[in-house]
């Protein structure tokens, strides 16, 4: 069985955005520490547009420009030692300002979709390159920010445009009706990945997009209230590296997970890497898949979920991949379900 784990690296988006040092650094140093001996290579989901911002900025304030030369030697470090780096975008960091003590976040454009065509075409150039110089690899895989790629055509040219064809944001199952952030994939096929042309959740063999989701599983109420008490009253082991505020949902996001079963991204992040035994249970009943893709974010891991993630893949047997190792699929896909990665 294949392996792939991939990290959205990134701050917070609420009223605190955290550090560098705590959200991005610590962890990421915690997690490679515990699963480095396995030969475990991870997937990095840079979110370019607040490097951008801190590059833009950096002129202003001193702390902005060591911030930037901080990321950039560690993702720099991380690529060296054999890590992928791929394209993540939270496009509302254009609208955010820094006042010299913090950020001033500003979320009414969240999406990509929030801004115009020709908008959207420059954020994903941008984006891309200020990856590839740091990797000095070609950067074609994508994920969008909050899960939001939806409608995916307004989106669709723009990508290829820069030779960003591996799309990395569905999770079968999955639905928001958050307006900020809402995404519907109840209909996407349930596969290891597929072929798409200008929507993610229908398959076409001949389509320019590859697919590649995180695997998903259906969950009870009960995580989500352990998730809400352990991060009361869980003490140190479950207290989460980063050190910022996360971003609010609606009212009706909360409610539906504390109240009904629901379909979850397979995570390490918190106490959703108590169900990683579980959810790998639920992906692989027929053996009729290769791939177990999870994700998280170094901003939420715990010592507790690190834990967890190095006790999972101590007690199975995985090839561990990255999406430079899944490159091939561009060419080489495979027509038959049984057929391997």
């Amino acid at each position: 069985m294949k392996l792939l784990l991939s990290l959205d690296y990134e701050l917070f988006f609420g009223a605190n955005t955290g550090t560098v040092g705590k959200c991005l650094l610590a962890p990421i140093s915690a997690l490679l520490n515990r699963v480095e001996k396995k030969g475990v290579k991870l997937s990095f989901f840079v979110d370019a547009i607040f490097l951008q911002r801190l590059r833009d900025q950096a002129g202003r304030f001193r702390c902005l420009q060591r911030d930037y030369d901080t990321i950039r030697s560690h993702l720099e470090g991380l690529n060296k030692s054999g890590h992928d780096i791929q394209l993540h975008l939270h496009p509302h960091w254009l609208g955010s300002s820094y006042n010299g003590l913090n950020w001033q976040v500003d979320t009414r454009q969240y999406r990509l979709h929030d801004f115009s065509d020709h908008e959207i075409g420059e954020i994903i150039h941008s984006g891309k390159n200020i990856l590839e110089e740091i990797s000095n690899k070609g950067v074609f895989a994508f994920r969008g920010g909050g899960w939001c790629i939806q409608p995916f055509d307004r989106i669709a040219g723009q990508l290829l445009r820069e030779n960003i064809w591996l799309e990395s944001t569905v999770f079968q199952g999955g639905t928001s009706a958050d307006p900020t952030r809402w995404y519907d994939f109840k209909t996407a096929p349930d596969k290891d990945y597929w072929r798409f042309t200008d929507d993610p959740n229908h398959e076409k063999d001949s389509g320019p997009f590859m697919e590649v989701p995180i695997s998903s599983f259906l969950t009870g109420p009960l995580l989500f209230w352990r998730m809400a008490l352990a991060k009361k009253f869980g003490g140190n082991q479950h207290r989460s590296f980063g050190d910022g505020v996360t971003m609010t949902a609606n009212s009706e996001y909360y409610l539906r997970r504390l109240t009904s079963r629901t379909r979850s991204v397979v995570s390490i992040d918190g106490l959703k890497a108590d169900m990683l035994k579980e959810a790998y249970r639920q992906n692989m009943p027929a053996g009729d898949k290769k791939l177990f893709h999870i994700m998280g974010h170094p901003k939420s891991l715990t010592r507790y979920s690190i834990a967890r993630f190095g006790d999972f893949i101590d007690s199975n047997s995985f090839e561990y991949f990255t999406f430079q190792d899944l490159a091939s699929l561009k060419n080489n896909y495979p027509r038959r379900a049984h057929e391997k990665i």
